[in-house]
């Protein structure tokens, strides 16, 4: 577990009295945690990801494990030991088939916990995944959001990502991921 960003005490962010914000890097031992936030955004959310709660509920300490060995970087929002959100930074193509330029990263499984959201949540962990793209000098983000997500894309927009007119079909859908990017610098810049 690799500390990559710590938000001063607050709830929300900046509130006194309340614990500290601290984003991490999460690796094969924290795959409880990493199993729980995942399950819970999926029962949250189940059409604003590419993987399904069926899918996923019934892995094993191994899989879990092995998801968090990588290739995606998995990065956590907590207070103390409570996980309040997530976010996946992929510095590869989720296959061969599927690859993505040697200056980006793509961001996928961004989620807060329902309680936490509209307290700045969202912005420390997309401050973190820029702050990781930057190490791994991928500086382009480029993240997908359900075209029926207009919530999850105004959010985008306020945090810096702008559409880049890139849209894929979903399959057995009648919505599209649409594609969004920006430069972690800007990212940063904005915070």
């Amino acid at each position: 577990m690799t500390t990559l960003h710590e938000h001063g005490a607050g709830h929300p962010c900046g509130e006194p009295g309340a614990a500290s914000v601290t984003v991490i890097r999460v690796g094969p031992e924290d795959w409880v945690a990493h199993r729980d936030l995942r399950l819970a955004m999926l029962r949250d959310a189940p059409d604003a990801f590419w993987a399904r709660l069926e899918d996923v509920q019934g892995r094993s300490e191994a899989e879990w494990r092995t998801e968090l060995a990588g290739p995606r970087l998995h990065l956590q929002a907590r207070r103390g030991d409570q996980v309040l959100g997530g976010i996946g930074v992929l510095p590869e193509g989720y296959t061969p088939e599927d690859p993505i330029g040697e200056d980006e990263a793509h961001l996928v499984s961004m989620w807060v916990d329902p309680r936490e959201r509209g307290s700045g949540i969202s912005r420390l962990l997309i401050r973190a995944a820029a702050e990781l793209a930057l190490d791994l000098a991928r500086p382009r983000l480029t993240l997908d959001v359900d075209s029926a997500n207009t919530r999850a894309q105004r959010s985008y927009e306020r945090l810096g990502f702008t559409a880049t007119g890139v849209e894929d079909p979903r399959e057995g859908r009648e919505t599209s991921w649409v594609q969004y990017a920006a430069e972690a610098h800007d990212l940063l810049e904005g915070s």
